[in-house]
Order: C-alpha cells, then sequence, then structure tokens
C-alpha cells in the first residue's frame, strides 16, 4: 500500500530542513522512502502554473511508486485548498498532511536571509511568505499542525515522524 507523508507550510517555515532530517531518521530506521520537494518540478522562469506542476507531480509520483517506492515524503507549498486536495490525491491511498507553521514575520525573516539579494523575487517572495503563513494553516485537509519556530529541524522532524508513525498505525487498522 503506498503511503505518503505530506509536509505543508509557507516559504520559510522549515519544510526542506525538516524533509531533510526525517529522511535521515527514516533510513536510521532502515525504512525505504523516496522524497520530492513539489516546488521542484515548476522551477524555472516563469514558475509553471499550479495546472501544470500539479500534473507534473502527479506523474512522478507515479513512477516513484513503479520503482517500488512505498512511502514518498513531500514538501510543498500550496497556494489553496484546493492544491493541496490534488497533492494529497496524487500522493495515494493513504497520506498524512501535516502543517509546518511560524510567525509571519520568522518566516519572512528566514527567506530574507536564505535568498541572495541579486534575485529579482527576493521582496515578493518575502511578503508572499508572510501571506500563507497566516492562510496555509486554516486549509481543510491538514491531520496535524507542527511549529517550528524557536526549534531545531531535528527536533521538528522527531515530531513529525512520531505523528506519522501514530497517523499509519492508526489508519493500518481500519
Amino acid at each position: 500500500m503506498s503511503r505518503a507523508l505530506i509536509l505543508i507550510g509557507a516559504p520559510g517555515a522549515g519544510k526542506s530542513s525538516v524533509l531533510e532530517k526525517l529522511a535521515t531518521l527514516l533510513e536510521i530506521d532502515g525504512t525505504p522512502h523516496g522524497r520530492i520537494e513539489s516546488e521542484a518540478v515548476g522551477l524555472g522562469f516563469p514558475l509553471l502554473p499550479a495546472e501544470t506542476w500539479l500534473v507534473m507531480l502527479d506523474e512522478v509520483l507515479i513512477l516513484q511508486r513503479r520503482a517500488g517506492r512505498e512511502l514518498m515524503l513531500i514538501a510543498a507549498t500550496p497556494e489553496s485548498e484546493d492544491e493541496l486536495l490534488r497533492i494529497r490525491a496524487a500522493a495515494g491511498a493513504q497520506a498524512v498532511v501535516i502543517c509546518l507553521t511560524a510567525p509571519a514575520v520568522v518566516v519572512a525573516a528566514r527567506v530574507e536571509k536564505r535568498e541572495p539579494d541579486s534575485w529579482p523575487g527576493k521582496q515578493w517572495l518575502v511578503e508572499h511568505s508572510r501571506v500563507l503563513a497566516e492562510t496555509i494553516p486554516r486549509f481543510t485537509g491538514i491531520d496535524a499542525t507542527v511549529s517550528t519556530d524557536r526549534r531545531s529541524a531535528s527536533d521538528v522532524a522527531a515530531q513529525v515522524h512520531q505523528l506519522a508513525r501514530e497517523h499509519f498505525e492508526a489508519n493500518a487498522t481500519r
């Protein structure tokens, strides 16, 4: 049975850092998995619209499952509830959605720090991250919310790992 752990949140919420630490925990456990940052399928200029990158994500996940990957870790920044539903549908039969959160001022500061000043889209992303920090956690379809504020990626990954394990175990008995 295919399973997926979907990490969502605003830019700067910590998805990439937590995804990396979570993958390490799964490797230590000996748990086979694949991982993808959904934004990777739409990168370039101009960014691909959701309708396009969502289809591409769906195809990548199909190929990953054909390659024998039963657990997928997916990081995504859905701009709407509809996008979240589409990501969840692409993820397969059993998916858990965990929203990583931090205050708007924190995610904006993280984006400001990580993005190069020479990138023309930096200020737009800084401001957009503030908006998404407020809107994404209110989407329906989120199974758990985890704050990344003043916490290490390793600590958050351990909590996410435990939440996902509990979710998959509870749903295995249904």
